[in-house]
């Protein structure tokens, strides 16, 4: 409690003294925070199972600036895809709904609903085959999870930042029967959005012809970097599309489970591709007549160093997953400081220029 405490204190203490948004000074720290939210994961309804699902409601506990425990009403409700299915997740993703008047002083004033990313499998007793796993194995694809957001948060500032928490859910029906996890909070993509002087676009709206180029390509090189191929630009497959006042277009991207760098045992690469693997790369960047491949490729060589040296600053990362990291982020960079590689893997692998409408995600959209 005392790392969660510290953090809290210092993040209070800018609340009140007015020094920033409040809107952003939730993810303007990368300290962990220490909550509680009492819930019980199993009485939850799921929307991609039960129709007319509704915010449940419950509360979210912590230490405030005087280390007194504080309370705030929040609403919760499952969020997701394939984790938000009972027989994939005990502890599946959420939306947490804050009350402006409920959360007015607090670290998360001016938030509204924020995504919360959870550990998934394990820690909560339902059968599925999701547990067949360790619970440590969910606890740290939920890591390299939140990693893949700092890393692109070092690439790009049109970014979604995330901030790290150590979560506790006591059981309301069993008090004394709690777990506590791992979970980081992705802010909304409409801040993320204002911070670029953009707005979000709703979805349908692409326009190739508007497209920045070099964000695409800054995009489609740090995915092949962390080994997704769980994305697409034209079909908007975890992907938002940002755009600024000259009506330039700017991908924004988020939902990095399915990558190779997470490597869960659930993550498969897109079926239509002819790669085995989420640890095989397969580059899906375009092949814009504009791009500059010798300065992208500098951009990101230029910052291998601060990129390897993230995997050091995120606690919780086990022994087993900071090897692998680091040996999967030198073989990017091997393949993009090797002249034939980079030429083979990337430069004359990318994909058709204007974009086809009918892309490798097609039999994942519906």
């Amino acid at each position: 409690m005392k790392t969660g405490l510290l953090s809290l204190l210092c993040l209070a203490g800018a609340l009140f003294a007015g020094t920033a948004r409040a809107d952003t000074l939730l993810f303007d720290s990368h300290s962990i925070l220490e909550l509680s939210i009492p819930l019980n994961f199993k009485a939850l309804c799921r929307p991609r199972e039960t129709p007319d699902c509704d915010f449940a409601p419950t509360t979210l506990d912590y230490i405030d600036e005087h280390g007194q425990a504080q309370s705030i009403k929040i609403e919760v409700i499952i969020r997701g895809g394939w984790r938000s299915l009972t027989k994939n997740c005990s502890a599946p993703l959420l939306f947490i709904r804050f009350n402006e008047d409920d959360s007015s002083g607090t670290p998360f004033e001016g938030q509204t609903m924020l995504p919360l990313t959870t550990h998934c499998g394990r820690g909560m007793s339902l059968h599925s085959a999701s547990l067949t796993q360790r619970g440590s194995d969910w606890e740290q694809y939920l890591l390299r999870e939140y990693l893949a957001h700092r890393l692109y948060n070092v690439i790009s500032d049109v970014s979604v930042k995330a901030r790290l928490v150590q979560m506790t859910y006591p059981n309301p029906e069993k008090p004394k029967n709690s777990i506590r996890n791992y979970a980081f909070f992705t802010e909304h993509f409409e801040s993320a959005a204002s911070r670029s002087g953009a707005v979000k676009l709703p979805r349908h709206n692409f326009d190739h012809e508007r497209l920045d180029g070099q964000a695409s390509n800054e995009l489609a090189l740090f995915e092949f970097m962390i080994g997704n191929t769980d994305w697409s630009i034209v079909r908007e497959r975890n992907i938002v599309i940002l755009q600024r006042p000259d009506d330039v277009q700017i991908p924004l991207p988020y939902d990095f489970d399915m990558s190779g760098l997470v490597n869960a045992k659930y993550a498969g690469p897109a079926p239509t591709l002819p790669i085995d693997t989420v640890l095989d790369r397969y580059f899906l960047g375009y092949c814009h007549p504009d791009t500059d491949w010798d300065s992208l490729f500098k951009l990101y060589l230029g910052k291998q160093e601060k990129l390897l040296s993230m995997t050091g600053e995120i606690q919780g990362l086990d022994r087993n997953s900071r090897r692998f990291i680091s040996r999967f982020l030198r073989e990017f960079f091997t393949i993009i400081g090797t002249p034939d590689e980079r030429d083979e893997k990337i430069v004359n692998h990318c994909q058709a220029w204007p974009p086809d409408p009918e892309d490798h995600m097609r039999p994942f959209d519906k």
